[in-house]
């Protein structure tokens, strides 16, 4: 009789090899990583500001900062070769400020020290290793760094942490993507500019200005007629600007009312008078808010507004004070201005024997800028 020996295999599931494998315990990798570059023009002489926080809290004696094409550890730090890539030592970069840690000075390779700046390597040590926690955010910022000579490159700042102020005992690694990107140039043209406009209302800007007739009413010995009128200005001239008055006085036919102040261009005179007279014949203006008790009403007119920097000018300046010259300058700025606006204050007096007639007057504002 033949016996039959069957020989059972016991197979051990795959998994099972793995629980046999030596497992290497390694540091966390570093958190909220970034590399903040002062310009990402191509070329540039920047800074470079790399942050982190350490994944393991511990000693941290030195720290390497490198820029290279890869971000992985494991791959040899290169950067598209030293004469186009980011650079270090082009520029003689240095450590601006640092941040969560303090004390640390770069790295010179003598004495224990980590080695000194290479193209792509920035070594930072401190003697006396100190004690960071995982929530505390490290930066550390290096002046005159060199950009990649080309546009549109992208690179990466890797971040190593060392136990030890030689540079041993490594701790915990991470890295950062940065780019250089094509700079955008944008350019117009400011021609010499002087913006002027006359109406008799403004709401905000020379857009928005109307009017162009001014109703002083009937005129009578016992009151003062008023109105007014508005200019805005402004100009990019380099001597400001001027703005004059000119024109005639009040006219019915040969019928006149004299003008305001001394007839000569200019003139800060005041014979014949500058002060409003009800019953006296009169014409005059000014750039200022006036207060008449004989007018109606009390209190017309405005001072200047807005940001610009010019002012009235003269005998068209004082408050209650008026006058009238044709070619009289009634208000100037010496420089550049943003706008100001202007309200012209007309009066009108008569006396008892002042003619009959419908009196007119064509007041022109010349605005000459200085270039």
């Amino acid at each position: 009789m033949k016996i039959k020996i069957f020989i059972s295999r016991i197979l051990i599931p795959a998994c099972m090899a793995v629980a046999l494998m030596p497992v290497s315990a390694r540091a966390l990798p570093e958190t909220n990583r970034s590399l903040l570059l002062g310009s990402s023009a191509a070329s540039a002489v920047t800074t470079y500001a790399f942050s982190f926080k350490p994944g393991t809290g511990g000693n941290i004696g030195a720290i390497k900062f490198e820029l290279c094409d890869s971000p992985v550890e494991s791959i040899s730090c290169v950067n598209s070769g030293n004469s186009s890539g980011a650079s270090f030592t082009s520029n003689s970069a240095s450590i601006q400020s640092q941040s969560g840690i303090s004390g640390f000075t770069a790295g010179t390779g003598g004495g224990g020290s980590p080695p000194a700046p290479t193209a792509n390597t920035f070594w930072i040590t401190n003697g006396t290793p100190q004690n960071v926690l995982t929530s505390t955010q490290v930066t550390v910022t290096f002046q005159n760094v060199r950009n990649p000579s080309a546009s549109n490159v992208e690179f990466y700042g890797r971040i190593t942490t060392y136990t030890n102020s030689d540079g041993t005992g490594e701790v915990d690694f991470g890295a950062a993507a940065v780019g250089t990107t094509q700079q955008i140039t944008v350019s117009g043209n400011m021609p010499e500019s002087l913006v002027f406009c006359v109406g008799t209302s403004i709401t905000s800007d020379c857009t928005t200005i109307s009017g162009s007739s001014v109703n002083l009413g009937t005129f009578s010995p016992l009151i003062t007629n008023t109105g007014t009128s508005v200019m805005q200005a402004s100009t990019n001239a380099s001597f400001g600007y001027t703005i004059s008055i000119n024109g005639t006085t009040m006219t019915s036919g040969l019928n006149t009312i004299p003008a305001m102040g001394t007839q000569t261009l200019n003139s800060a005179g005041c014979s014949p008078s500058c002060t409003s007279s009800a019953g006296t014949s009169q014409f005059g203006s000014n750039v200022r808010a006036n207060n008449l008790a004989t007018a109606s009403p009390n209190s017309f007119g405005a001072d200047v507004s807005g940001a610009g920097g010019a002012s009235g000018s003269g005998g068209y300046n004082g408050v209650n004070s008026f006058r009238f010259f044709s070619g009289d300058t009634v208000a100037s700025v010496n420089g550049p201005t943003k706008a100001n606006t202007f309200t012209n204050s007309y009066i009108v007096n008569v006396g008892g024997d002042q003619a009959a007639g419908q009196y007119t007057a064509t007041m022109t504002y010349i605005c000459t800028a200085t270039f």
